[in-house]
Parts: structure tokens; C-alpha cells; sequence
């Protein structure tokens, strides 16, 4: 008999309003979603995963196909339970994760397949070519795991499995959410979080769906793999997209220990818009989904998320749903809240390793109103997210380009070694005329370099400060400009000191860190008084 069906046994995560944790099956948390706070998993791509599942559930119920009919689903404050007590009677034979006949998210026929521990499902273990990003475990002693566990990890799989292996019936390819960044509105409740991410959804949008569309689970002539890409019945399936084969094994009911994966279902080349992703215009390509940058925070780039009127990106289209949202609340056809926040997901792989992950971003920001449509707001938080780059441009360890003023009161841009290069040039022995190796001088300055303490200091206190600046109601902001100002100012003088602190005392060294410091001084007070002087507009941080 099939056991372990995933809409009655409790293997969902979840944050209840007192704070504690409790775990629920999927019925139970969209009959009460009203009642919890979030779906938060230890790994933030099962969050996001599992809110996916959610949706799907959701479209399929409720659609909404018209704005109008979403107000009606929003002001009734919860789901109809009536409508999803007999969606779940009628599908519950197509969720039990350990079905012989139709396992749950998986496939029952795995052609001569490798057996593998079932860590290889998890992105974010240590096994096979994966980095350690949430623990140390290795292929040889990964141990079994509960069923609630294992159904966490086929879920994610088919949602985040990476690209670029060698398997059957063609090469591994990504799955929908591996390239590029998710972002999704968080709100008070699970039932607000799902409503404020449950698009408009008909045979147009978020992009064109059949009449046929429904999740993986409903449909009894599932897709066959082909490596030109099989096509996408609609938004309901792709948020269900079987990327791989699957199969996982266990003994009894009660652990899981190895797996069956080969490729699935690769993504068509045609473009779908993913409705949470940000893109990018490649001039050859078009657009594409903004990747995750390993060595930059996606907070240093927020601005993108929200501007209209750039042509170089497309913003979240879930972005233009809250601003359309909002604009009910503002002509009060329903309540809302003007702040929520913003959860922001997404992988970054080894360049030229594409199945190697290198991390996991999971970044939150708060998400006031304003943001949505004040394109002035916008542009002022640029020009803030600007002035950090600028000032973090210090402990790079080439060159920076300086604004300086000549003798003759003219303006000029000057490209000049950093107070980092300078530090790392003094240290190092000169040859006969008086020069230092070039590549030894930018070694010695990435070593040295207090960048990543600066970047850390400044995202604790990016979100007060983004909250902040949407409040703020004088024209120039210029109380909040000022408050980002010393807020950088303090973040780059603690890195510059922590790098001076860890040095020697040797006279060199001091002589060293004397030069490096006037340089760093002069540098950070001209461009405090650019930021604080002038409001032009700068150009793109991508």
C-alpha cells in the first residue's frame, strides 16, 4: 500500500505568529495559512520551492483571471476551504512520495540509473560536485533521511538542479530557477505572502498558458524529454516543471537513503518570463535573468528591482503586481499594508563549472510603497547605492577613478591607485628605479583589502536606511542622505583601521599605513561632498 502522502503527513516547515516552529502537509498549511506566519525552510531553496507548490495549487484553484477576482480572494482573508478540501479528495491518490505506481514529483521508470545517496537531490550538501553550504557531510557517510526530509530535497531538485553532467536520455540541463534570482513579497501572514505573489493568471498571463495547463500531479501524459526543449503547457506547469527523473528509495516508511536521478524536461529556447526573476538586454541575446554575483550582494544593485523606465532591465514583473495592488489600496477597494518586504533568492555557480555551486544568496529587504512607482525615490536610493560603490572603490586593489579640481578651476576625472594599491606598494621592496612588481604590489592589496568587513557593515544597516528614505518627506531627503553618509563614512573607516590594526609596527609599516591613510582620507571627504552636493544621476552598477 502507498504510504507518506505529502497532504496529510507534517513535512512543511513553518513560522507560527508567537514565534515557534511546527511543521504541517500541504493541506493543512493552505487551510490555515491565515494562521501562520511563513513557510521557512534551514535552506532558503526549499522556501522558495515549496511557495512555488503553494502557487500551483493555488492557480489552479482559484486562477484569479482578473484583478477583480483577486480583490475578492484578498478581502476574504483566507482560502476557500470548501473548494480546496475537495481539490485535495480529488487528487490525493497522486501524492504519496513513496507510490509504487506514481511517486510524488518523481518518475517511476528510471532507465539503468546510477543508485545515489540521497544527499545528491540536496543543492546545498556537500556531495558530488557540490560545494559545502550548509553542512559537511560527503557521498560516503550521508545518511538516510525521514520521508519529510527526502520530499524537501525532490521538490528543490526539480526546481534548482543544476546543468552541465553527462546523463540519460541527454546532458543534464538547468532547471527553471537555477540561473538567475527569485524575488517574491513577503507579507504578515502565509495567506498574505501567497496572495500578494498570486498573479493574474488566464491564457495571456504571466505568460501564454493552454487550456490544458495544470500541475504535474494532474496530468496522466506527462511530457517526454527532449533535448531541443519540450514545450510549456502553461504557468501552472512550468511552476511544476519536472527538470529531472527521479526516484528515491528507502526501507519501510520511515527513512530515505538513495535516489535515481537522470534528466528530465529541458526548458524550451523559446523565452518565458519568469514573473519573479529580474532580466537583463544582452545586445545579441535579448534579455536574460539577472545572475548572482558571488562577489556582490544583491542589495548593492536594489535599485534595478524597481526602476520603470530603464531599458537596460526588466524589472520582477511580481514588482509591477504590488504597484497594482497598492494603487487598490490608495483608491480603497481593498486594505493593505504600505510596507512589506522583500525575500530575494538565488545560486551562483564556478565560471566555466556550471555544475559547481559556489553559494546560495538569501537576501531580505524591507519593501515600503513608495518604491513601487516614485521613480525620484528610486533614483535617490541609486544615487546613495552609488555612493557606497564609489567609497568601496577605495579598497580595491587597482585603480580608482577621482574627480579633481585644477588650478584653473576646471573639472577632471584622474584614474589613480587606491589607498589599497598604495598601502601594498609602500610595503614592498622598490627595484633600481624605485618601482615595486606590479603584480606582487595587487596581490599584497587583495590580501590586504577590508572589503568584504565595509560590505558587511553596510548591509546590516542598508535596510534601516532603505525603510528610511521612503519616509523621509523633505524634496532632497537630505536627513537621510546625510545619516547614509555617515553610515558609510563609519563602515569605510572601521575597514580601513582593521587593516591597519592587523600590520606590524615596524617603522616601513607605519610609514605605510601613513600615506596610505591621507591618500584614503582625501579621497573619502571629496567624494562625501559629491554625494551630499550633487544629486546628478550615475551610471549602472551591474
Amino acid at each position: 500500500m502507498p504510504s507518506y502522502n505529502l497532504l496529510d503527513e507534517k513535512w512543511i516547515s513553518c513560522i507560527l505568529p508567537d514565534g515557534e516552529t511546527a511543521e504541517f502537509g500541504l493541506k493543512e498549511v493552505l487551510l490555515n495559512s491565515h494562521k501562520i506566519k511563513e513557510v521557512l525552510d534551514v535552506s532558503p531553496l526549499v522556501t522558495v520551492s515549496l511557495y512555488r507548490l503553494l502557487l500551483a495549487i493555488l492557480h489552479k484553484n482559484f486562477g484569479p483571471s482578473t484583478f477583480a477576482k483577486w480583490q475578492d480572494l484578498w478581502n476574504k482573508r483566507k482560502w476557500d476551504e470548501k473548494v480546496l478540501r475537495d481539490y485535495f479528495s480529488q487528487w490525493h491518490y497522486r501524492f504519496y512520495l513513496l507510490d509504487d505506481e506514481r511517486p510524488f514529483y518523481q518518475s517511476k521508470e528510471v532507465n539503468d540509473a546510477k543508485s545515489h545517496p540521497i544527499g545528491h537531490l540536496a543543492i546545498e550538501v556537500a556531495s558530488g560536485n557540490n560545494a559545502t553550504l550548509f553542512d559537511h557531510n560527503i557521498d560516503s557517510d550521508y545518511c538516510a533521511v525521514p520521508p519529510a526530509i527526502a520530499a524537501r530535497y525532490v521538490i528543490t531538485a526539480q526546481a534548482y538542479a543544476i546543468g552541465g553532467g553527462v546523463s540519460t536520455p541527454f546532458n543534464l540541463s538547468d532547471a527553471p530557477l537555477t540561473r538567475g534570482f527569485t524575488t517574491m513579497i513577503l507579507g504578515t501572514t502565509l495567506f498574505d505572502t501567497l496572495a500578494l505573489n498570486l498573479l493574474t493568471y488566464n491564457k495571456e498571463s504571466p505568460f501564454p498558458s493552454s487550456a490544458g495547463d495544470c500541475p504535474v500531479w494532474e496530468q496522466n501524459n506527462l511530457a517526454v524529454p527532449d533535448k531541443d526543449g519540450s514545450p510549456i503547457i502553461g504557468y501552472i506547469d512550468y511552476l511544476t516543471w519536472q527538470s529531472r527523473r527521479i526516484r528515491v528509495f528507502g526501507e519501510g516508511d520511515e527513512q530515505v537513503d538513495s535516489c535515481f536521478i537522470q534528466q528530465n524536461l529541458k526548458l524550451p529556447n523559446q523565452i518565458y518570463f519568469d514573473p519573479f526573476k529580474t532580466y537583463r538586454r544582452d545586445k545579441e541575446k535579448g534579455l536574460l535573468p539577472r545572475k548572482v554575483d558571488p562577489e556582490k550582494a544583491v542589495w548593492r544593485d536594489s535599485h534595478i528591482l524597481f526602476q520603470t523606465v530603464n531599458t537596460d532591465f526588466k524589472r520582477p514583473e511580481v514588482i509591477n503586481w504590488m504597484a497594482r495592488i497598492d494603487e487598490a489600496r490608495i483608491t480603497g477597494t481593498i486594505q493593505a499594508e504600505t510596507v512589506y518586504r522583500l525575500m530575494i533568492t538565488g545560486l551562483a555557480t564556478e565560471s566555466g563549472k556550471a555544475a559547481s555551486v559556489l553559494l546560495w544568496r538569501h537576501e531580505r529587504l524591507p519593501l515600503p510603497v513608495p518604491y513601487l512607482q516614485d521613480e525620484d525615490l528610486i533614483n535617490t536610493l541609486k544615487e546613495a547605492l552609488r555612493f557606497a560603490e564609489d567609497v568601496g572603490s577605495f579598497f580595491v586593489s587597482g585603480y580608482i577613478k577621482v574627480e579633481v579640481t585644477l588650478k584653473t578651476g576646471a573639472q577632471r576625472i584622474l584614474s589613480l591607485p587606491s589607498p589599497l594599491r598604495i598601502l601594498a606598494s609602500e610595503l614592498l621592496p622598490k627595484d633600481q628605479n624605485g618601482k615595486t612588481d606590479p603584480e606582487s604590489t595587487k596581490k599584497l592589496a587583495d590580501s590586504l583589502s577590508p572589503s568584504g568587513s565595509y560590505w558587511a557593515s553596510l548591509g546590516i544597516v542598508f535596510p534601516r536606511f532603505m525603510a528610511q528614505l521612503a519616509e523621509d518627506q523633505s524634496n532632497d531627503k537630505m536627513d537621510s542622505k546625510q545619516q547614509w553618509a555617515e553610515e558609510v563614512r563609519a563602515a569605510a573607516r572601521n575597514a580601513f583601521n582593521e587593516t591597519s590594526r592587523n600590520m606590524d609596527r615596524s617603522a616601513r609599516s607605519l610609514r605605510a599605513i601613513s600615506k596610505a591613510e591621507n591618500v584614503f582620507n582625501s579621497h573619502l571627504s571629496s567624494t562625501l561632498k559629491s554625494y551630499l552636493n550633487n544629486s546628478e544621476e550615475g551610471g549602472e552598477n551591474e
